[in-house]
Parts: structure tokens; C-alpha cells; sequence
């Protein structure tokens, strides 16, 4: 009886070890499905990934099979699951994004009725399977919700799983439930640091900036540093902005430290390059990392008079040099001002005036800024 004992121990490490050793997705037949199937007696087994769509729908993601109707994987992938009472449970946590779900191991067998089902009918008896005994491991991620799912199968002639091998993949459950998780977390890490080096590199496009639990700036983009007088290069960078900034954290101390979108809001960033003060939209959302802190995004856009001046610059075809001038005009500039700050003589700054005037068919200082900045 000690060398029974002994064996299945030995054994029961090895197989551990063995799904252990699935580092990707890749490898989920060879490392997990093979060795499990054979620990179960199973004729055949197969992995299934489900992800959350933003528009309240879900997709089946990666997937592997390991047995001698690969086919039943994409018919069941196509649409079949939604006739799967083992999977019913899952697919509502999925659509309804609640927490505190946790793993399940189900024998398809103890479900009420389920031989009387178009899922036995129309899938199961077409791929000769009689026995079902399933596991199903929720995970969320920054990518969202995701479900992950193993399925061990027996054929008709067989005998159905028994209490002990239901007992085994209990057992199995913390070890492939670590693996999983730590797929899912490799799987987003990846793409959520690929979306955010693009982004990052993008000045053109949006401004972000990640705050952790402290409000402490964790990671941004530079037009998002600008935007808000954090970047060092920025002119815009004075105690004024230092204080908008402290605004900002005060309305992010007052929201309920919970995920997702967190409101929007608007506030007015000096512009020390123009002196025209800039409207700045700000989309706040929160999410939890791994260890469930919460970071919040501030997602940046400009609008107001610095966008409305800049887009009736382009409109009237001024120069670099002329957007230079009726940017300070429009800030209250006179022409010896004007002179001085761009450092050129006063007879170069009234010809640009007159240019100016000319492309925007004008003939006064009142006129010009209530043109470029739709004021009429």
C-alpha cells in the first residue's frame, strides 16, 4: 500500500510539473491538455478563451484541441457554446461584468434534462460524445473580462468520469487557474505596453497622463505633460499652471475610488506663449493593477479660444510669421509689444499687420480678433 501511495504521489508531482510548465498559449495542448486528458481518461479535451466586446457581446478567442475531431472546435466556436449549459453560468458573468465570480468544475451529467437539449441533439451526439466534465477559470485583466475555459470529453461507450477523477481535477484546479492567470496578465501586459508606446509616441494625438493612488504622475505622453504645465520644456510651465494642476487632483480625491469611467471636466490652462487662456477637456478613468490599486488616465484635449485661433489661422492661410502677430494682437499686444517679444523692428511687424489684414479682410485690431476668434 506505501508503494501505491508513493506512485500516485510521484505521479500526482509529475503532473504538476508538468502543466506548470505552460509558459504560452502555444503550449496549452502539449503542457496542459495532453497530461490532464490522460490523468482523466479523456478521449478528447479542448481550451476555449472568451474576451468581453466594449459592445456588450463577447468572442471566442485562442483555442486548442487535443483529440480526433479538431473540426468540433470551430463548429462549437461558431456559435455552438451558446447552447452549452455547462458554459451558461460563465457567459452571464461575462455579459454582466459582476465580480467575485470565481472557478467551477462541472460534470455536463448533472445538469437537469440535458440529453433533451438541442446542444446533445445537434453538437454532442454528431461528434460522439456522451460525457462532459468541464472547469471554467474567470479572469480579468486590463484588457477587460475574460472567461477560460477546459473541457475533458469521453465517448459514448464509455464510462462516465467518475468521484474520484471529478476529485482530481479539483485538485488540479489552484495549479491550472495560476497558469491561466498568468497568461492572461502576459497577454495584456503586452498589448497594453504596445498601445501605450504608440500613444506615447504620438504628439500629434491625444494627451495622457497615469496617476497612481498618490496622484503622482506615473506615465504620460508629452503632449499631455504640456497640456497640463508639467512638461520642463513648456512655456506654458508657471505656478499658475502648478495650481490648475492641484485643481485637477482635488476633483480626482473627491471621486469614488472605483473602476472605470470616471466623468469629465473642464479647466482653463494660462498660455504664457500667447497669453490666451486654453480650454482643456479632461476624460478621467480609473482602473486597479494586479494588486488592486487604482490609477487614473487623464485623457487631454484643447479647446477654446488657443483651437478656435489656430483653426482661423489656417483658414485665412497665414504665415508662421503672421500667426505669430495675430496671436499676440489677439492677446492685447500693441505693435511695439509685439516688436519687442519676437525680437523684429516695428516697420517688419506692421507690414505683417497689414498682410494679415488683408488675407482676413479686416481693417482693425477690433475686427481682426472678433474674426479669428468667431466673437461675431
Amino acid at each position: 500500500m506505501a508503494e501505491i501511495s508513493a506512485s500516485r504521489s510521484a505521479a500526482s508531482a509529475e503532473l504538476f510539473v508538468r502543466v506548470l510548465s505552460c509558459t504560452s498559449y502555444e503550449q496549452m495542448g502539449e503542457c496542459l491538455l495532453t497530461p490532464v486528458s490522460d490523468a482523466l481518461h479523456a478521449t478528447s479535451s479542448v481550451f476555449l478563451q472568451f474576451c468581453e466586446l466594449p459592445t456588450d457581446g463577447h468572442l471566442v478567442g485562442r483555442r486548442a484541441y487535443v483529440g480526433h475531431h479538431p473540426r468540433s472546435v470551430e463548429v462549437y466556436a461558431e456559435g455552438v457554446y451558446n447552447l452549452d449549459p455547462v458554459l451558461k453560468p460563465g457567459l452571464q458573468w461575462l455579459r454582466s461584468g459582476a465580480d467575485g465570480q470565481s472557478a467551477s468544475v462541472s460534470l455536463l451529467s448533472g445538469i437537469p434534462g440535458w440529453r433533451d437539449q438541442a446542444y446533445y441533439r445537434e453538437f454532442l451526439l454528431e461528434y460522439d460524445i456522451r460525457h462532459v466534465l468541464a472547469v471554467v477559470f474567470p479572469v480579468r485583466s486590463t484588457l477587460g473580462s475574460e472567461m477560460m475555459c477546459l473541457g475533458f470529453h469521453r465517448a459514448h461507450e464509455a464510462q462516465p468520469f467518475s468521484t474520484e477523477e471529478v476529485g482530481k481535477l479539483h485538485k488540479l484546479v489552484p495549479v491550472m487557474q495560476s497558469v491561466i492567470t498568468n497568461l492572461a496578465f502576459r497577454d495584456s501586459v503586452a498589448v497594453s505596453s504596445t498601445v501605450l508606446d504608440t500613444v506615447a509616441d504620438s504628439y500629434a494625438g491625444m494627451g495622457f497622463v497615469i496617476l497612481d493612488e498618490d496622484l503622482l504622475v506615473r506615465h504620460a505622453n508629452r503632449r499631455g505633460l504640456t497640456q497640463l504645465g508639467l512638461y520642463a520644456g513648456a512655456s506654458c510651465r508657471s505656478a499658475q499652471s502648478a495650481s490648475v494642476f492641484g485643481e485637477i487632483r482635488q476633483r480626482l480625491m473627491s471621486l469614488e475610488p472605483a473602476a472605470g469611467p470616471r466623468g469629465r471636466f473642464t479647466v482653463a490652462m494660462p498660455r504664457e506663449d500667447c497669453g490666451i487662456s486654453c480650454q482643456l477637456d479632461i476624460e478621467v478613468r480609473a482602473f486597479r493593477d494586479i494588486d488592486a490599486r487604482i490609477y487614473y488616465v487623464l485623457v487631454t484635449s484643447e479647446r477654446g479660444d488657443r483651437k478656435v485661433l489656430d483653426d482661423a489661422c489656417a483658414c485665412f492661410a497665414l504665415s508662421e510669421r503672421e500667426i505669430d502677430v495675430a496671436r499676440l494682437i489677439c492677446a492685447g499686444q500693441n505693435n511695439g509689444q509685439i516688436s519687442r517679444g519676437l525680437g523684429i523692428a516695428l516697420r517688419t511687424v506692421e507690414n505683417h499687420l497689414r498682410s494679415v489684414y488683408a488675407k482676413v479682410g479686416v481693417n482693425s485690431r477690433t475686427q481682426l480678433v472678433s474674426r479669428l476668434l468667431g466673437l461675431n
